[in-house]
């Protein structure tokens, strides 16, 4: 589906990513950890074309994500972790809003059934800014999923949200996985890295230095634990073991 080439990133004059490749297939379900500053929303921001990398190719389907790039977009569903909502307008208003805004076809049916499955009808006349974190995060989810899309890409999804909030994301997350969406996540919440994702993406330093199966993390562990250099990185996983 998308094959990263050696891509490397540059904000001002500092590396934000060095020589990362990657493959990802369709259906794939993709965990992102590493420490802050380690580039994995800057990742995330190119497999989503937002960001262009300064080295290095993307392809879609085989060709360049400049030849694809109007059916790359049409395909994807980019969540920021920044929550970008019309504060003023109800939560049925602002759905309205980004569906006819919307530059894909948007199904009223398949809106209907995001809606449902994030339990949104019941504040759906509630105005943006009376809504907690938790209900602001999952309208931003629903948005960035109306034009049904094939990839999704999330950055913590589950930030600042309440465990009924969550619980809502979790299973929404994996009725699309069932359904065969390939699903990449930026997170530091194990409990939804656990039971979403198969694969593992670690990134430390702008590097990609782990992409594999969830279970190979026990030997990465146990092969990088005690490595001076890697203290921020082994706090990370050693949270997955609470």
């Amino acid at each position: 589906m998308i094959q990263v080439d050696q891509i490397n990133k540059y904000i001002k004059k500092n590396q934000i990513l060095n020589s990362v490749s990657a493959t990802i297939h369709k259906g794939d379900s993709i965990g992102i950890i590493g420490p802050n500053g380690a580039g994995k929303s800057t990742f995330l921001k190119i497999l989503a074309s937002i960001l262009k990398p300064d080295r290095g190719k993307i392809y879609y389907q085989g060709a360049s994500y400049k030849e694809k790039l109007k059916e790359l977009r049409s395909n994807i569903g980019y969540i920021p972790q920044d929550i970008a909502l019309y504060e003023d307008l109800t939560v049925q208003d602002q759905i309205l809003f980004w569906q006819k805004a919307s530059k894909q076809k948007v199904a009223k049916e398949y809106v209907n059934k995001v809606m449902s499955a994030l339990d949104l009808f019941g504040v759906q006349d509630k105005k943006v800014k009376a809504l907690s974190g938790g209900w602001k995060r999952k309208v931003n989810v629903s948005i960035g999923l109306l034009h049904n899309p094939e990839l999704i890409l999330l950055d913590e999804p589950t930030a600042g949200v309440d465990l009924a909030a969550k619980e809502d994301l979790i299973q929404w997350l994996k009725l699309l996985q069932q359904g065969g969406k390939t699903l990449v996540m930026v997170s530091h919440d194990w409990d939804i890295l656990n039971r979403i994702c198969e694969k593992i993406m670690i990134f430390q330093k702008g590097k990609l230095i782990f992409f594999d199966a969830f279970s190979k993390l026990e030997e990465f562990e146990l092969n990088n634990f005690g490595n001076e250099t890697d203290k921020d990185l082994g706090k990370l996983l050693k949270l997955r073991m609470r």
